[in-house]
């Protein structure tokens, strides 16, 4: 049980520490890693994993407070929709064939994972003054955003930002999980959002996710805390971590990289998460 422990928790150390260097935070991997390898059953997973992943996002997020990295008004346009979306998508399930759009939903993610990875020079394309994206962020609901800190400045459409989050948060209604890993891409290959500013504000709005989420299934007695403090020790360390690697600046090759092989991975999870789903689901009915 001890030795199980410990490779629970350097297990949790590793996907903590990559989850905060792309942003993502680490859930959409966790979960399907306790419940095929530890045998958690799927609730505990999910309230496992979520009070791990709330001082994870406590500890990086104080230093990116900081470090100055946080867009608070980018993180407030997209958690409030989100929020909003999160309610919409739960009802939505009711009257959607949720296990085919999941599917459909995973492909779609490990597809933009091997667009992503494919595609490392696209950046330069984001700079020209033409395509889509450069008349979106000049509709009339765009402004400039400043970091005086890191002397930045980029350019966000307030209204399509509120959109995404719309997005996201119906997406983790619909389909249970997470949407820190398509908030990240999104802010970066989307937005034109300076990567450490993107992952760093994409870190911030899974506090308030991860602590809902953590309520929410500790109501419902899905926390087991025997299980849940030691992984909530690994994810801190892990965030600490990631945010030691963060200290340099990583040119774009290498996050482009990270975040490609993060959305791969997450795809998987996610397939991975709809068999054990299903599974369940086929057992609980025979």
């Amino acid at each position: 049980m001890l030795t199980e422990t410990l490779i629970m928790m350097l297990v949790g150390l590793l996907v903590s520490t990559f989850g905060t260097v792309v942003g993502f935070g680490g859930g959409v991997f966790m979960v399907p890693i306790l419940i095929l390898f530890f045998h958690f059953p799927i609730e505990i997973a999910i309230g496992t994993t979520m009070s791990a992943m709330l001082p994870a996002s406590l500890i990086a997020s104080f230093f990116n407070y900081r470090e100055k990295n946080i867009d608070y008004v980018v993180a407030s346009l997209i958690q409030f929709p989100a929020m909003a979306g999160t309610v919409v998508g739960a009802f939505l399930v009711a009257f959607l064939p949720v296990v085919e759009l999941q599917f459909i939903f995973a492909f779609f993610v490990i597809i933009i994972s091997f667009l992503i990875l494919g595609t490392p020079k696209q950046k330069a394309k984001l700079n020209r003054k033409t395509g889509v994206m450069y008349r979106v962020t000049h509709m009339p609901t765009s402004f400039i955003r400043k970091n005086h800190h890191k002397h930045l400045a980029y350019r966000i459409n307030g209204g399509v930002v509120a959109l995404f989050g719309l997005i996201t948060g119906t997406v983790a209604g619909l389909f249970g999980i997470g949407g820190g890993f398509l908030q990240t891409p999104a802010m970066i290959k989307v937005f034109n959002m300076p990567t450490r500013i993107a992952t760093s504000t994409s870190l911030f709005v899974l506090t308030v996710t991860s602590f809902t989420g953590l309520c929410t299934h500790f109501w419902l007695g899905h926390v087991d805390w025997n299980k849940s403090v030691p992984l909530m020790t690994a994810f801190a360390i892990g965030a600490a971590l990631g945010q030691y690697f963060k200290r340099d600046d990583v040119n774009i090759p290498a996050i482009d990289l990270l975040i490609g092989v993060g959305l791969f991975l997450a795809g998987i999870a996610l397939i991975i998460n709809i068999i054990i789903k299903t599974g369940v689901l086929f057992n609980f009915t025979f």
